[in-house]
């Protein structure tokens, strides 16, 4: 699963959509322990260009008539395209969420140790996502949700947990936006990534500080 993750260099959101339009990278706050439920950047295609926008962490599908008793933040790659949650979504609303790394708890039992995961080279990257327009009962406004999508573990995550994010390189990003294509949802290189033991100080959503990425020994 993914279950929290960051978005620290709000500047290469630009390096890796050009022609974005939206909110100013630099009005988004930097993210050490971004968590379900909050809103964060979405990156979704409007009018053939790609379009930055908010939404809350957590799929609601649009058919959901009452309050919603669950809110999928993950969608598996083996079912995305036919389960009748996602297969709409997969469809028609899919996305980019732009992140700097994720974080994954090891272990059977707590308490159990998380681990920071993120390209060698530091650079941002997007997981493969969908999202959904809702309108909660008795409200005109609508809210914007999304999920990401997650697929089997590489060799570098398997010690840690059995699924991982699907990761898109710059190819995959374009290619995402563009047509529903499950070849793109596979597990990342391992050799591009590494991972460290960090604090359970993550484990707190409300802790969102750079201390959530140092390692530990």
């Amino acid at each position: 699963m993914c279950g929290r993750y960051t978005l620290i260099m709000l500047a290469d959101i630009n390096r890796l959509f050009p022609w974005l339009s939206g909110p100013a990278p630099e009005a988004i706050h930097r993210r050490f322990n971004a968590a379900p439920s909050q809103h964060l950047p979405v990156v979704r295609d409007h009018d053939g260009k790609p379009e930055l926008t908010m939404m809350r962490w957590g799929f609601i599908p649009s058919w959901t008539k009452d309050k919603p008793k669950l809110a999928p933040i993950n969608a598996k790659a083996e079912t995305v395209a036919t389960s009748g949650m996602f297969r709409t979504a997969f469809q028609k609303r899919r996305c980019l969420v732009p992140a700097n790394g994720f974080y994954e708890w090891k272990g059977a039992k707590p308490p159990k140790q998380p681990y920071f995961i993120h390209l060698k080279d530091k650079s941002m990257f997007t997981f493969a996502g969908l999202w959904e327009r809702w309108r909660p009962p008795g409200s005109d406004e609508p809210v914007d949700t999304f999920t990401i999508i997650t697929t089997e573990a590489n060799a570098l995550m398997k010690p840690i947990h059995n699924r991982m994010p699907v990761m898109l390189d710059a190819d995959g990003q374009e290619r995402w936006l563009e047509s529903p294509d499950t070849n793109l949802l596979k597990s990342f290189p391992a050799t591009k990534m590494e991972a460290w033991p960090v604090s359970t100080a993550v484990n707190k959503p409300t802790h969102d500080a750079p201390d959530c990425i140092e390692p530990i020994e």
